[in-house]
Order: C-alpha cells, then structure tokens, then sequence
C-alpha cells in the first residue's frame, strides 16, 4: 500500500507542474493573443504530445512514469479545453472549427512521433 501511495503523490506532484506550466500558459495566451488565445491550447497538447513520446522512450521507474507521463502530461495538456474552443470556433464559423481541429490532430500525431523518434537510440553507422 505504501509504494501505491507514493505513486499516488507523484502523480500529483507532477499533475500540479503540468497545471501550473499550462495556467502560465494560458494566461500569457489571454494577455497577448486575446481572440486567438485558443493557440495556447494547441500549443500546450502539440508540447505535451511531444514530450510523452519522448519520454514513452525512456527507461523509468514506474514512480517517474507516474509522475511526468501520467501527471505532468496529463495536467499539462487538456483535452477538455479542447472541446469547448472546438464548440466556440464552430460560432464563428464552421471551416474555422475544422481546420483547428484537423491541424490540432496532425501536429499531436506528428509531435508524439517526433518525440519518439528523438527519444530512440541512435542508429549504428
């Protein structure tokens, strides 16, 4: 019980870095892109998609896993948020909407993959 309850606390712990960071971030996005503060979010989850395939290549422990994949990660990027600049966008128009959300699916594949392609050990010669 006392290994899941540190691994609990990591979680948190990492959950609590990756909200501050996207708190940051998005106050930031507010003060200096206003109407296109919705940038922020895609910029958090394209950053936050990226670093968990890097990190997916990595060897941890199941504590650090916990901690920065599944709290850091997790509270970092928002799927919630998401969800309701897609509804949002879809007032102020309909193509706007999709290409958020078309754009938004590519570059998280595309940062996930980066990341785990940086993460993989380097080829022999």
């Amino acid at each position: 019980m006392r290994g899941a309850s540190i691994n609990l606390l990591a979680v948190g712990l990492g959950g609590a870095l990756g909200t501050g960071l996207r708190l940051v971030l998005s106050l930031a996005a507010f003060a200096l892109l206003d109407q296109h503060a919705f940038v922020a979010t895609l910029a958090a989850n394209v950053l936050g998609a990226g670093i968990i395939g890097y990190l997916a290549t990595r060897e941890m422990s199941l504590r650090m896993q916990a901690m920065w994949m599944t709290g850091f990660c997790g509270g970092f990027t928002t799927f919630s948020l998401f969800s309701l600049e897609i509804l949002l966008l879809s007032e102020r128009g309909v193509l706007l909407m999709l290409a958020y959300g078309a754009a938004s699916l590519v570059l998280w594949m595309l940062a996930v993959w980066g990341g785990w392609r940086l993460g993989q050990p380097a080829a022999s010669a």
